[in-house]
């Protein structure tokens, strides 16, 4: 998994979050591919110790700490006949906060129970089901866009399981303070923040929120 391409070996190149051989000769992944971007349809977030926000939207959110974890659910439409080549969260870093100097370790898990995102609480989320899925490495000197790999999740949605709620991102270890992420564009350009706030309801996005600041779903399908 990459940003940048000077996080790839030599030779290598940063292609849709992971690395690629820079060889003319050698095709990337998503070659061909046609690029997808869907924002979520509802969003929630929980962590220890905090109750629900009864619609309220927090600016940021934090992984790695207190347990803290991110929900979210999409509205794909894609053809049973889909090939989904590469899918990604991707999440954007809240650099004008301090976190503790130390990487976390974040993958995806998929919900398998209903949700609302303005409801839940740490005592009342949905329940998620792990499913091997690799895991990103947040370096705290990283990139601004972190790419969390969910293509075994959503290659399955065609399907149209009935227990299929949408995604969970969750940290594999804590820090001190965790890695802060922005959920509006407030969280990734103001030091506004409230980590009191575990719930998120999708109509109280605000107009300023963008898909390369709130997190979004960028899948490349063929």
């Amino acid at each position: 998994m990459c940003t940048a391409s000077s996080e790839c070996a030599l030779r290598n190149a940063c292609v849709a979050g992971r690395c690629q051989p820079d060889k003319p000769t050698v095709k990337p992944a998503v070659d061909n591919a046609r690029r997808i971007v869907l924002r979520p349809i509802d969003v929630g977030y929980v962590r220890s110790g905090a109750g629900a926000a009864h619609g309220a939207l927090p600016t940021v959110f934090v992984l790695g700490h207190e347990g803290g974890k991110l929900f979210l659910r999409f509205a794909a439409s894609l053809p049973r006949a889909s090939n989904v080549v590469e899918a990604y969260v991707v999440l954007h870093r809240a650099t004008v906060v301090d976190d503790d100097p130390a990487p976390i370790s974040i993958h995806a898990t998929r919900i398998t129970e209903s949700w609302e995102g303005g409801s839940i609480s740490w005592a009342l989320q949905p329940r998620n089901a792990e499913t091997r899925l690799p895991s990103t490495t947040v370096e705290p000197a990283g990139g601004a866009l972190v790419r969390v790999d969910v293509r075994e999740l959503v290659r399955h949605w065609p399907r149209h399981d009935p227990s299929d709620h949408g995604i969970a991102i969750l940290a594999e270890n804590e820090t001190r303070t965790g890695t802060t992420f922005a959920l509006t564009a407030d969280g990734a350009e103001r030091a506004l923040v409230d980590h009191g706030s575990p719930g998120v309801s999708r109509s109280s996005l605000v107009s300023t929120s963008t898909p390369d600041v709130e997190p979004y779903l960028e899948l490349y399908v063929r």
